[in-house]
């Protein structure tokens, strides 16, 4: 079907009824064609690469995947609905509407964006040498960024369904600030740092105070729609490590006798 036959079908009713008397309507489901596992039931249960590839190489407009449109007879009086019966395939998978009467509420960019600001980012971790919280006056300092376990670190994948729709999003390092907490920054940086003597992020504490340095990171964010090809989403978002303390401490030289 094209996406105007797709979309028409939210103007169409049984025999007898009608927008201004729905005694009855139609129920419809787009089943990805994966079928069998996929059914009426479990319309998104596997995306095969037949169905996504289908439509980016046959319907390259389309958003995909190639689905089976099926339809039933819903009834106002409480009769049972009848049993699912597929009427044709369509690329335009987010087109489908739910029933007679109401139109598809299709997937939109802004949708994902806020999905996006949505996820549970992990949360920056400072680990700093000398690792026993203590540095010295003129010293440099190295720090490393650590993603913990908790949140989605770069590289990882959050799935979640939007209108029907599987979204996958897979958030990536924009840059890296490391706070340094005497009132300078590093970075940002796409850098993670590292231990002496290799690390490249560095910092020397010109005066002793106590401190609390922590690390700052701007996510930027790659999503997939029904299995397909990855592309970016034109977001980013910014969170806070937790701080860390670290005692700055002059070093005094000592003259012993013999």
């Amino acid at each position: 079907m094209t996406v105007e036959q797709t979309q028409a079908l939210a103007d169409s009713y049984p025999p007898a009824a009608s927008a201004e008397s729905p005694v009855a309507w139609y129920d419809y489901v787009a089943v990805i064609d994966c079928i069998p596992p996929n059914s009426p039931e479990r319309p998104r249960l596997e995306i095969c690469g037949f169905a996504v590839t289908f439509c980016e190489e046959n319907v390259p407009d389309s958003s995909g995947p190639r689905s089976i449109i099926y339809r039933r007879t819903g009834y106002a009086d409480g009769t049972d609905p009848t049993s699912w019966e597929p009427i044709g395939p369509t690329c335009y998978t987010d087109s489908v509407p739910a029933r007679s009467g109401e139109p598809a509420v299709e997937l939109t960019e802004a949708m994902i964006v806020e999905q996006f600001h949505r996820t549970d980012f992990a949360l920056p971790q400072t680990v700093i040498q000398p690792p026993d919280g203590t540095a010295l006056v003129n010293l440099p300092v190295y720090f490393e960024l650590a993603w913990p376990d908790a949140g989605f670190s770069p590289a990882e994948v959050d799935t979640t369904t939007l209108v029907g729709r599987q979204v996958r999003i897979r958030p990536t390092l924009v840059g890296a600030t490391y706070v340094t907490g005497d009132g300078t920054t590093v970075g940002p940086t796409t850098s993670l740092g590292g231990p002496y003597p290799d690390g490249d992020v560095t910092h020397t504490y010109d005066q002793p105070a106590d401190v609390a340095p922590h690390i700052t990171v701007e996510y930027g964010g790659e999503v997939s729609v029904d299995g397909g090809p990855w592309t970016t989403i034109p977001s980013t978002a910014t969170v806070d490590g937790p701080a860390v303390d670290l005692q700055v401490l002059t070093s005094r030289n000592r003259l012993y006798s013999d």
